[in-house]
């Protein structure tokens, strides 16, 4: 494959929700490929938006004003900037850091985050001058049994271990800052850590490493570069391997060419560097390739890399790779890949320069680099790129409008056994909310959305703790922990829990519950009608919501509100035998009443049907008083006006 993009330089998405228009969809694309761009995405939306399916729809939404989301805030309530949040699996103990500190979360105690007091931190001036203390500039996961490892940068960058009761072991310098929001992972006593371009930045962006005192560190390039996920293979000798995961800038001039190129990058452990004539302490196996994310039989694809989750297998080929994109519509997708097809392309030894023979063949292992040809050097130095794509293993997992930020996954039992699993996603949106999904034979099924933080809300980070089934969801001002098991959401009846759709819940006897994973559920169709054999079986009662006769006065405007409790439902009302159309704001379904009369007395039912289930919401019985009067407050019947408009504009 060339520079130019699979089958064209579309980089546009129908999805699959655009069935139905996608033919003059394409007619149109084909009129405005003059340039007009911003025609061309409203096209999109418009053909889309038209045929959006319960698929991308969240069914329930789980808001911050009904819920208690356990919350943490920071200490007077002060921003602190990329908040970071680390798991420490062997302890339970969750830990957000920013440049500014590190704090400490406890569920048992105080809603708060606790701030941290590191020494590597304190101020090392006479003063309290600005600029003088360090500034967290990495942080992750400890190792040898300790809990973090840290670097703290203010004019040199020191690292060290954090043990459990914060005395700091084990300091080195850094020669090369990093900031915090970069990846970073330890292989035995190998730090590999990952520098994104930034403005002023004087050394190059790539990936480093420092073991013992050295530095091993990328060629130089121009382009901008922005790293997402660093993994390792831990194998013995030379079958170590570091994966790099990123997006690099374009420098190309072609208007047809994506901003971003999404790339992975590999090299050995036991690459030592080349000599001291060409590549001396940079590496000499490194090795890149371009991934591929969307649809070359349509001419869709999504070129900016946003986020990475890692279902790791014991047998490392068959570790699987979720990566989300995003291109330049603004439009998200999910593509999968095998690790297996991964190092496969890596193996090829195919080239896009169209390599000369060289042996060992460009990128192999070897025990001591150094002693590699200078010609071989050259090579590698400026032709590391292979001409093989990484294609992903299936169709994209979700084409949506959805402007997802963050990404994490994990497995869930399908029984107690442990015999087979199912995958949940955890998607953060711009708008500061979580979408919950299930992935069920290669399709999403968004089963909620959570809304933790005031609407607009920026996300820092996620961490999903897989023991608690607990998601830590940071801003710059507060964490937020969600249960993602919490199963009384979705409503005391077995059907309303089966529609669900939620791997981490099934109905058990009574309720639906996340302590019995062999209960009742359906998580291919949500198909209501196995709670039919459900023994004790629980008829649903009518849920009456104000269904006490209610006055109203003659000639005046009234309405009638039914909670939109799943939004894969479908609401109407009821009424003398007669349905009535409702008008659908966010979370209600109401019936507007322009002037009471005779007419309009009696009872109204709102009745929801999702799947050929139905189920009244609302009951309600409405009666006439004599008099004459329009009985609201001005707020009131400014609400009847703008809800009359929108049922118009819906009309």
């Amino acid at each position: 494959m060339g520079e130019s993009e699979p089958g064209g330089p579309c980089g546009f998405a129908l999805g699959p929700s655009c069935v139905r228009c996608r033919r003059p969809c394409l007619s149109l694309i084909m009129a405005v490929r003059g340039g007009y761009t911003l025609l061309f995405a409203l096209i999109w939306i418009t053909c889309s938006s038209s045929t959006l399916s319960h698929q991308l729809t969240a069914r329930i939404r789980v808001k911050r004003e009904n819920t208690e989301f356990l919350r943490f805030n920071t200490p007077a309530g002060r921003k602190i900037d990329d908040l970071k949040l680390i798991h420490v699996p062997h302890s339970g103990s969750i830990y957000a850091g920013g440049r500014q500190g590190l704090f400490m979360i406890n569920p048992g105690s105080h809603p708060a985050l606790k701030q941290i007091s590191v020494p590597i931190f304190k101020q090392e001036c006479p003063d309290s001058s600005n600029g003088c203390s360090y500034k967290i500039s990495l942080l992750t996961e400890g190792r040898n049994g300790n809990h973090l490892f840290m670097c703290g940068t203010r004019e040199k960058t020191k690292c060290c271990d954090v043990t459990s009761d914060f005395v700091l072991v084990n300091c080195f310098t850094l020669e090369y800052p990093t900031q915090i929001n970069e990846e970073a992972l330890h292989v035995d006593d190998s730090l590999y850590y990952t520098v994104s371009s930034r403005n002023g930045q004087t050394i190059p962006s790539g990936l480093y490493r420092w073991i013992n005192g050295k530095d091993t560190w990328p060629t130089s390039k121009q382009n901008e570069q922005r790293y997402v996920r660093i993994l390792a293979n831990q194998g013995k000798g030379l079958l170590g391997k570091v994966y790099s995961f990123y997006r690099e800038q374009t420098l190309s001039q072609d208007l047809d060419m994506p901003l971003w190129i999404p790339r992975v990058s590999q090299i050995c452990m036991a690459d030592l560097g080349g000599s001291k004539a060409v590549l001396q302490s940079r590496w000499t196996s490194m090795l890149t390739a371009r991934l591929f994310c969307g649809d070359e039989e349509n001419h869709l694809s999504y070129t900016e890399l946003l986020d990475m989750a890692v279902l790791e297998n014991e047998e490392w080929e068959k570790t699987m790779i979720y990566a989300l994109f995003k291109n330049a519509y603004n439009l998200r997708a999910v593509c999968v890949y095998k690790m297996s097809d991964i190092i496969h392309i890596f193996a090829s030894n195919k080239f896009k320069a169209g390599a000369e023979t060289f042996s060992p063949r460009p990128g192999e292992c070897v025990s001591d680099s150094s002693d590699l040809s200078p010609n071989h050097l050259r090579f590698m130095e400026k032709h590391p790129e292979l001409a093989q794509w990484i294609m992903p293993a299936r169709a994209p997992l979700l084409f949506s409008q959805h402007r997802y930020t963050h990404l994490l996954m994990d497995r869930v039992k399908r029984s107690k056994s442990g015999n087979g699993h199912t995958h949940v996603l955890f998607m953060s949106l711009e708008n500061g909310s979580i979408h919950k999904i299930l992935e069920q034979d290669g399709k999403p099924f968004i089963i909620a959305e959570y809304e933790p933080f005031q609407p607009g809300t920026h996300i820092s980070s996620m961490l999903l703790d897989s023991r608690t089934k607990k998601l830590f969801v940071s801003s710059s001002t507060e964490v937020v922990q969600i249960d993602v098991q919490n199963c009384s959401m979705y409503g005391e009846h077995c059907d309303l829990c089966v529609m669900a759709r939620d791997p981490y819940c099934s109905w058990d006897v009574i309720k639906c519950s996340a302590k019995n994973l062999s209960g009742i559920q359906d998580l291919t169709h949500g198909n209501h009608s196995v709670c039919e054999n459900a023994l004790p079986r629980i008829s649903e009662s009518r849920r009456d919501r104000g269904s006490f006769p209610h006055r109203v006065s003659q000639d005046s405007k009234f309405f009638l509100k039914c909670p939109m409790d799943s939004h894969h439902a479908s609401y109407v009302w009821q009424h003398g035998g007669k349905r009535r159309e409702c008008v659908s704001s966010e979370q209600d379904c109401i019936l507007l009443i322009d002037n009471m009369s005779e007419k309009d007395e009696g009872s109204y039912e709102c009745v929801a049907s999702e799947n050929g289930y139905d189920r009244t919401i609302v009951l309600q019985e409405l009666y006439m008083n004599g008099a004459s009067e329009t009985r609201g407050t001005p707020v009131a019947l400014a609400c009847l006006l703008f809800l009359s408009v929108l049922h118009l504009l819906r009309i």
